[in-house]
């Protein structure tokens, strides 16, 4: 069975979650109808046929076109209402505070997100080792810090913002700034960074 690619990562370039399975397992998974005609063709056997040798000749640069097609990458975080925009259906229908760490590069283009906590009505348990093992592994630049307050309201809380004065201090030990934390409400957000609550 094939891996799952992760999000972020382009297969063929990234990963290559088929590399340890058999040739006639690639053959019969590409193309079931036909797979030991097409593994002729791709062997150059005169027996395989014209047909067959165009089939194979065209997914050989269907593969090659898109290996070579420039990445796309998504959109940098600019603001706090770039990261409410992309979160905020996402975050404000939970009954729960659900916390985020958004894992961007050196252009504050996102890697990945990581669920860090899922907490009660009023508070969750957040670790700087939740926020910053991930964000070490992926090798990102910074972090984006990015919660819901159920009640609506994304005023921060005391806790709020012990957790964002600790965050950004485990930040500045590891070399991996937090870039903003933002409070997800019903139809408004808080920034952290932007309100000079820093």
């Amino acid at each position: 069975m094939a891996e799952v690619i992760p999000v972020g990562k382009s297969p063929g370039r990234d990963v290559r979650p088929l590399e340890a399975t058999e040739e006639e397992s690639l053959f019969r998974m590409a193309f079931p109808e036909d797979w030991q005609g097409m593994r002729a063709a791709a062997r150059g056997e005169p027996h395989a046929g014209d047909s067959r040798k165009a089939k194979w000749e065209a997914s050989v640069e269907i593969v090659r076109r898109a290996l070579s097609a420039p990445r796309s990458f998504p959109e940098p975080f600019r603001t706090a209402a770039d990261a409410f925009d992309r979160f905020r259906y996402l975050l404000s229908d939970y009954p729960v505070e659900v916390f985020l760490a958004v894992l961007l590069d050196v252009k504050n283009r996102r890697i990945d997100d990581v669920r860090v906590s899922t907490g009660i009505l009023n508070g969750s348990l957040i670790h700087p080792r939740e926020v910053f093992a991930p964000a070490v592994r992926e090798r990102a630049a910074s972090v984006l810090l990015v919660h819901n307050h159920p009640s609506g309201d994304p005023s921060p809380s005391a806790e709020d913002r012990e957790a964002t004065r600790r965050l950004r201090s485990a930040g500045g030990i590891v070399g991996i700034a937090v870039l903003d934390h933002v409070i997800i409400g019903d139809g408004s957000f808080y920034s952290f960074r932007e309100e000079g609550d820093w």
